[in-house]
């Protein structure tokens, strides 16, 4: 098994597996932490985890964010990176996805409650009567993905990729379930692909032209689009990293619902203040919808949700690693993006301090 496949069944394009997540912070990074976050604290941070290129942000209430970005686009090129630059953002697209499906939900073409094998053919009788639910909360039961030969045999790069969403839909039926739905917590790549192909059905329109459509034009992002951003002809974007070496690389177009987004900080900034104030992009009951956790658990559609109402996620292609968090209560949204998957094991840990940044602390 190659170390792409090896990874990518690890970190299923997001979130961590629970023995990764439980690593901490070394004492070299924590002590780079406890400085102020400026420029110079993020080109140690930078220089410390060996990542080419790192880009951060935060944003409190109305005031502008604040964005710093310092490095290379690419190992061994010197074109720097810069605070308009695009990032790969994995995982956190599955609340973009979340949020075309409550598009359509209000558009009255599809229902939260309506059971896939009303919309999908061929839907083995274990599986016809899931939801959007369960499939965007990681409660439907499925397998975290099709098995990997087969996905990555499927194009990177296809203008239209519902003909290979609806094979990815059949390997995933025939994948054995790994228990009933509702009766855990159960990553799955899998239920955002399928969500997003009863999308696909009921309107006869590619999932991405979807999300721009319904989510990214109407907020304005003009950088968000799906796949590795810029071109594979020049460092015109940030590349992502394998074992230190530039790729222009991303996981087969099919999975674009679960893990294919990226755009520039400043929209990414944009895309989370909608979701903290929820705004007239939804009804107030569809971004309830959105940001409830489900069946016990910490996950709601799309986002990891808090006690206090925060709602975090990250993403990783095995090529980049991201991190997002929304503090609706003090009005606070943060963000951090590297071309590397340095920080894969260090979940959350810059979070205390673009925290105390963004406070004034």
């Amino acid at each position: 098994m190659t170390r792409r496949l090896l990874v990518s069944a690890l970190a299923a394009c997001g979130l961590l597996p629970a023995k990764l997540a439980a690593q901490v912070t070394d004492g070299g990074l924590h002590h780079l932490l406890s400085r102020p976050l400026n420029a110079a604290t993020l080109a140690s941070l930078r220089q410390a985890l060996g990542t080419p290129g790192m880009a951060l942000f935060w944003q409190t209430g109305s005031a502008p964010p604040v964005v710093m970005a310092d490095g290379f686009r690419a190992a061994g090129n010197p074109a720097s990176v810069t605070t308009q630059d695009q990032w790969h953002l994995g995982s956190i697209t599955k609340s973009l996805t979340a949020t075309v499906f409550a598009r359509a939900v209000e558009a009255g073409v599809i229902g939260w409650d309506t059971p896939i094998g009303n919309v999908l053919p061929r839907v083995p009788r274990r599986h016809r009567t899931l939801t959007a639910i369960e499939l965007l909360s990681h409660h439907a039961g499925l397998a975290k993905d099709i098995p990997l030969g087969e996905l990555f045999a499927m194009p990177m790069i296809e203008a239209d990729a519902r003909s290979n969403r609806r094979r990815y839909a059949e390997m995933a039926f025939d994948m054995r379930p790994v228990g009933p739905a509702h009766s855990g917590y159960s990553y799955s790549n899998a239920g955002y692909v399928l969500a997003a192909q009863m999308l696909e059905e009921v309107t006869g329109i590619p999932y991405e032209a979807l999300a721009q459509r319904e989510v990214l034009t109407p907020l304005g992002l003009a950088s968000a689009g799906f796949g590795p951003p810029g071109s594979p002809e020049q460092f015109d974007q940030p590349r992502g990293h394998q074992n230190g070496q530039p790729v222009w690389a991303d996981n087969p177009a099919v999975m674009a619902p679960a893990g294919g987004l990226h755009m520039a900080l400043g929209d990414l900034a944009a895309y989370l203040r909608a979701h903290r104030d929820q705004a007239p992009l939804l009804r107030p009951e569809s971004w309830a919808q959105l940001h409830t956790p489900r069946f016990g658990s910490t996950s709601a559609l799309g986002w990891i949700a808090g006690q206090d109402g925060s709602l975090w996620h990250n993403g990783s292609n095995t090529n980049w690693y991201a991190e997002v968090l929304i503090e609706p209560q003090s009005g606070l949204i943060v963000g951090h993006c590297g071309n590397d998957m340095a920080l894969f094991t260090h979940q959350r840990a810059l979070l205390p301090a673009l925290r105390q940044a963004a406070m004034g602390l």
